[in-house]
């Protein structure tokens, strides 16, 4: 008697199956995955915690690598179907952010809530070429609420991400970048803050 699912014996347990019993035997099912996924296929420094409902999926060869202190809050998926997701000392991942590798983290990231940091696309032709292996976030990067990181760009240290951008381009270290689609605005700030600091120069000079 074949086992498969043309067989007359599997369409007879499927037809009698309550469409209930099905769905909480898939949902029980995942969750054994993805918990064994976890143990056994994300390294983990000393003091690294993963809140509340952190999913983590994948396929072989692909794992993840977390280095100590990092701390990922309630929420998170975490998804190295593609390549590896390797993460430095002291990072912050805030509430539901989405991690897709190929993506290597550096040391001190602090993300917001919501931030999406995406795998790679399926690109045409002439985009396929240029393309790089994966994504790279540098030291001491801050990226806001609701900001998404697009496969291959290059962030470079201490740079910030305002909330809500959406970066398809590398960003030097240091800058300020935010909009859709994210361009730098490192001059604009600092001239703002300039401008913010000798009003309140003058005021207070105007008041004694």
């Amino acid at each position: 008697m074949r086992n498969d699912k043309n067989s007359r014996v599997y369409k007879a347990i499927e037809s009698v199956t309550p469409s209930f019993v099905k769905a909480i035997t898939k949902r029980i099912f995942w969750k054994i995955v993805r918990f064994y996924n976890r143990c056994r296929y994300v390294e983990k420094g000393r003091f690294v915690e993963f809140g509340y409902r952190f999913r983590f999926d994948r396929s072989a060869p692909y794992r993840a690598r977390v280095g100590e202190r990092t701390i990922a809050e309630d929420f998170n998926v975490w998804n190295t179907n593609l390549g590896d997701i390797t993460v430095g000392k002291k990072c912050w991942f805030g509430l539901n952010n989405v991690i897709m590798g190929p993506v290597e983290i550096g040391d001190e990231l602090s993300t917001g809530p919501y931030v999406k940091i995406l795998g790679p696309r399926h690109p045409v032709p002439p985009q396929a070429e240029k393309q790089r292996q994966k994504t790279k976030i540098g030291n001491n990067v801050w990226i806001s609420t609701g900001s998404i990181i697009l496969f291959g760009v290059e962030i470079g240290d201490n740079a910030i991400i305002s909330a809500g951008s959406v970066v398809q381009k590398d960003v030097p270290a240091g800058a300020f970048v935010g909009g859709n689609p994210a361009r730098n605005l490192s001059g604009l700030v600092e001239k703002a803050w300039k401008t913010t600091d000798t009003a309140q120069h003058r005021q207070a000079g105007d008041e004694k």
